[in-house]
């Protein structure tokens, strides 16, 4: 077989793992900071593909930092588990459409993960976000293999403390609060692309929120109106 032909077929095989070849025909949703975009091969969030957000504190601009891809999205988004209640006023002034937004309540990880992945198969949300506490391996890939199915953009919140645990999805990001008031994004897999260090200055989340993004000081005080869920930036 020849060579353009063998790449061809294995780029139609998204079980096959080919190192950090990149492809230029990957798919993926513009993040709304080039410095991301630039860092991933998708040039965005990968659609097809689960991203894993790993982190230790709410509140840094986790949920900020989807706001942008949230926008773009067509069709419908569902967020499984969130955390806070969803404050819609913030959603709307973000251009996050309502009435193409689903959220669903879970009382534990197993309802969640069962959920996420059944919304990722259906293949009619184009994005899916949930927040679980503990998953496994197993869990993961069957949610990557769900969003393959689906051909949606998967992200799942999880603790900084998974970062040492196995995950067999497409991109896993450990998210923290710098001194100097920056949210890091430590990426530290990336499927077809190299792990690196993203920075993101606070004022590039007030155009997508629609003001003024609160920094990581500010994060004990009274819930204001610009906060998507209530308690989380």
């Amino acid at each position: 077989m020849q060579r353009a032909a063998l790449d061809s077929l294995l780029k139609t095989q998204t079980g096959v793992w080919r190192g950090r070849e990149r492809y230029t025909n990957t798919l993926g949703i513009p993040t709304g900071f080039a410095a991301l975009d630039k860092a991933l091969p998708a040039q965005g969030w990968s659609i097809g593909g689960v991203t894993e957000l790993l982190l230790n504190q709410q509140g840094i601009g986790e949920l900020s930092l989807l706001l942008p891809a949230l926008r773009k999205v067509p069709g419908w988004s569902a967020m499984i588990n969130p955390p806070h209640i969803a404050y819609a006023p913030a959603f709307s002034n973000a251009g996050i459409a309502l009435d193409t937004l689903l959220i669903v309540n879970t009382d534990n990880d197993i309802d969640t993960l069962w959920a996420t992945e059944q919304i990722l198969r259906s293949g009619l949300f184009g994005a899916v976000i949930a927040w679980v506490d503990k998953s496994s391996a197993q869990r993961q890939r069957r949610l990557q293999l769900a969003a393959e199915t689906g051909n949606s953009w998967a992200t799942v919140y999880r603790p900084l403390s998974a970062s040492q645990e196995h995950s067999p999805v497409a991109t896993r990001i450990c998210l923290s609060m710098n001194p100097q008031q920056q949210l890091t994004l430590d990426i530290i897999k990336v499927r077809a692309g190299n792990p690196q260090l993203v920075t993101i200055e606070p004022e590039l989340f007030d155009v997508p929120q629609g003001s003024e993004w609160p920094i990581h000081a500010n994060a004990s005080l009274p819930h204001s109106p610009h906060r998507a869920l209530r308690g989380i930036k």
